[in-house]
């Protein structure tokens, strides 16, 4: 699956831009959506939306206390943010009840 970067340069947070990445993170191309997500951040360091969908992803991949921190920012600029909520409460579950070497 391509996803264009020109999407990205226009605006970030387009919701099918948005939504795409989520896609791609969703359906085994994590790594390529959390260079996606991160480049979305370097463009608009103030989506919300981009900082819980690179939590999750980096999460899909196993890099848990990473995940935690992108959606602890998620939530600092939008503390109604029931999604980034919901994934911050597995993921903090999760990792307590994880072995310490799966954590990091």
């Amino acid at each position: 699956m391509e996803t264009s970067p020109d999407l990205l340069l226009i605006n970030p947070d387009e919701w099918h831009y948005q939504a795409h990445l989520t896609f791609t993170r969703d359906f085994g191309e994590a790594s390529v959506a959390i260079d996606r997500f991160k480049q979305a951040l370097r463009i608009n360091p103030n989506s919300a939306d981009a900082y819980s969908n690179l939590g999750v992803a980096l999460a899909q991949i196993g890099q848990i206390s990473e995940a935690i921190e992108q959606l602890k920012t998620a939530l600092r600029m939008n503390p109604n943010y029931i999604d980034a909520r919901n994934n911050l409460t597995k993921l903090e579950a999760l990792q307590k009840t994880t072995p310490e070497k799966i954590k990091r």
